[in-house]
């Protein structure tokens, strides 16, 4: 597999990760835009073909075809494809957006979270997540 092709694979499992993410309408914008660039299109017209995708995708995995997110990252894969042939500073951009948005798959597990209030009224921040890195309020040293 040569780079551009590469690109354009990463670029369409990227995709397909962030329909099932809750910034999937940042991604959706971001592709969106660079591909109403590059196909001289709205770019409500394409992002409106992506939610459509992600609407696919969704269904597929409610009813269990298996088959469909390969298919659905196949056309994604040709969409990138066209948008970036023979334009080297498309296919740089295009991995730029794959690296912004990329997720490793050992960040998408999903698992229940059950956090609870309680002791009256919170005078400060308060933080309700399944995992949380470094948090730090007030001045630092």
């Amino acid at each position: 597999m040569d780079g551009a092709t590469e690109v354009m694979a990463a670029a369409a499992a990227t995709v397909l990760q962030q329909m099932a993410l809750d910034g999937w309408n940042t991604a959706r914008d971001r592709f969106a835009a660079f591909l109403a660039r590059r196909r001289g299109t709205a770019v409500d017209r394409v992002a409106a073909e992506l939610d459509s995708t992600r609407a696919e995708l969704t269904a597929a995995r409610a009813s269990g075809d298996d088959a469909a997110p390969d298919e659905l990252r196949r056309d994604l894969a040709g969409r990138f494809r066209r948008a970036v042939q023979g334009d080297d500073e498309a296919q740089r951009e295009l991995a730029g957006l794959v690296a912004e948005f990329r997720v490793e798959q050992t960040q998408t597990q999903i698992r229940d979270v059950h956090n609870t209030i309680s002791g009256g009224t919170q005078h400060g921040p308060v933080i309700q997540a399944g995992s949380v890195g470094r948090v730090e309020f007030g001045e630092q040293p």
